[in-house]
């Protein structure tokens, strides 16, 4: 069947209505491809945006994929790929690349709307997860671990006498070294793994699909990391260690209960000597 050569005009419109009622990037993509479908036949579409870290699929991938960059007043906003089971000829190539143009502006703003979302969720500092993103986070983890059964850990470490630091070389250094630390935990984790700055000189690690004791390994995989860490400026060169609570849910505990646990095992660790492990199940000393 032939592709029409003219779209109606109250398709774009409908098209374009369609597209304002959503800041979700994935929304959008799902809109647009319900649109698309009626006219260009598709098994799947494909919206990239690399310097985000987006890529997403909506549908299923096919043997044929037409790629059309997505470029607005000279500003890029990725690329969309169009899966089909026979390559697209010209004319269904011209429908999507019009139809692209209704999709260019309400892009842009969902893609502004998420940058300004993560801003908000990031330290400032050190470029990582904030305290105000920490509990919405855990919260959601938590309901996914007591709803699939999985396990669920948290490490909770507070760099040891860092007010040391600011006292005796400045403020400017103390950031310095919570920008390495924070560098240096991010090296040791896994990309399931997500680390926060809880505040200050204290940091947490939430740990999905972890035990008790995967958790304390990769406790002690940091711990060791820092305990190596050379912080080098001005001619300074630090040396920092941290102290390590770690604690792992329970049927029936929320992230609340989590959080306590772990942050009186934090505590027990400075209490036995600093630079050293402690869970909320035994009485163990490291290192």
């Amino acid at each position: 069947m032939a592709a029409p050569s003219n779209i109606d005009s109250d398709k774009l419109l409908q098209l374009a209505s369609a597209l304002q009622t959503s800041l979700d990037v994935e929304t959008l993509i799902e809109i647009f491809s319900r649109h698309l479908a009626p006219m260009v036949h598709h098994q799947g579409l494909q919206y990239a945006n690399e310097q985000m870290g987006i890529d997403l699929t909506i549908g299923e991938t096919g043997p044929h994929r037409s790629s059309f960059r997505l470029d607005l007043e000279e500003e890029a906003l990725g690329e969309l790929g169009v899966f089909s089971a026979e390559t697209l000829s010209a004319s269904r190539k011209k429908i999507v690349e019009t139809l692209v143009a209704s999709l260019l502006y309400s892009l842009r703003n969902a893609l502004m709307y998420r940058e300004a979302i993560s801003a908000s969720a990031r330290d400032p500092l050190t470029g990582i997860n904030n305290r105000s993103s920490f509990r919405k986070v855990l919260d959601r983890e938590v309901e996914l671990s007591h709803r699939h059964g999985a396990p669920l850990s948290l490490i909770m470490l507070d760099v040891d006498r860092f007010k040391s630091i600011n006292d005796k070389h400045g403020h400017v250094v103390g950031d310095l070294a919570l920008k390495s630390i924070a560098k240096c935990m991010l090296s040791c984790i896994r990309d399931s793994d997500i680390l926060f700055r809880y505040g200050g000189e204290e940091f947490c690690i939430a740990l999905s699909n972890t035990s008790l004791a995967g958790a304390r390994k990769l406790a002690e995989r940091v711990r060791r990391a820092l305990e190596i860490l050379v912080v080098r400026t001005s001619g300074v060169r630090l040396h920092v260690t941290a102290s390590f609570g770690v604690a792992t849910l329970e049927e029936k505990e929320d992230a609340g209960n989590l959080v306590e646990k772990a942050d009186h095992s934090l505590y027990r660790a400075k209490a036995l000597g600093r630079n050293r492990i402690a869970s909320h199940d035994d009485t163990r000393e490291q290192p």
